[in-house]
């Protein structure tokens, strides 16, 4: 009985505690991509491309420690007309700003979570789930091989219009972090499980009386 007693009890531990639940009060989920974003939106202010990377592979919040910072494609996007072109061969300069990428983290969270539309200001979103997200520049964490002066490149996104753009890693953007869901046990399968278990606890009892 023992013995079944203390396997019940680490089984209920891993059921229900190994995949702790994602909490209202920290984490936003994104069902455009399948994400939590972090809530607060500017929770160690401004920072190079370099540190905002370390920051976001060392954090800790909500009860998870896998968190990155946003991502995008490097390279090819998609004129208003649907036509593709690629900077690194157009001959276009590589600093143009981007509107409408919607298939980047930011850009999705811009345009599908809050539904803006391009050069609308952050500020104008009403009710928004986020603590502190800032109408400025927030990193990706997608480097590039362009380069600027013999400088390295990230991706930034602008909250401020809707666009993203290339900028050295030393210049200085907000960070806001995102990790990929993870399904949490099924409920009616855990409850099944646990429910055999408990049956063979009770029939263990009756046999030893």
């Amino acid at each position: 009985m023992g013995v079944l007693s203390s396997t019940l009890s680490v089984l209920l531990a891993v059921v229900f505690f190994s995949s702790p639940p994602a909490s209202a009060d920290s984490l936003i989920y994104d069902p455009y991509l399948d994400i939590y974003w972090m809530k607060d939106g500017n929770n160690k202010g401004l920072m190079t491309w370099d540190d905002a990377k370390k920051w976001a592979e060392q954090l800790t919040y909500g009860g998870y420690d896998d968190w990155r910072l946003p991502s995008t494609p490097d390279g090819y996007y998609i004129r208003n007309d649907g036509t593709i072109w690629d900077y690194y061969n157009s001959g276009t300069n590589p600093n143009d700003n981007k509107y409408n990428v919607t298939f980047s983290d930011l850009g999705s969270l811009y345009y599908n979570f809050f539904k803006l539309k391009a050069d609308e200001n952050l500020s104008t979103v009403k009710n928004s789930p986020f603590n502190n997200l800032q109408a400025g520049h927030y990193w990706f964490e997608t480097a590039s091989s362009q380069l600027f002066t013999n400088q390295s490149t990230a991706w930034i996104f602008d909250f401020k219009f809707g666009t993203q753009f290339l900028n050295t890693t030393t210049s200085l953007a907000y960070a806001i972090a995102v990790r990929d869901a993870s399904p949490a046990p099924e409920p009616s399968t855990a409850l099944l499980f646990l429910t055999g278990l408990l049956g063979l606890c009770r029939i263990r009892r009756q046999r030893n009386r």
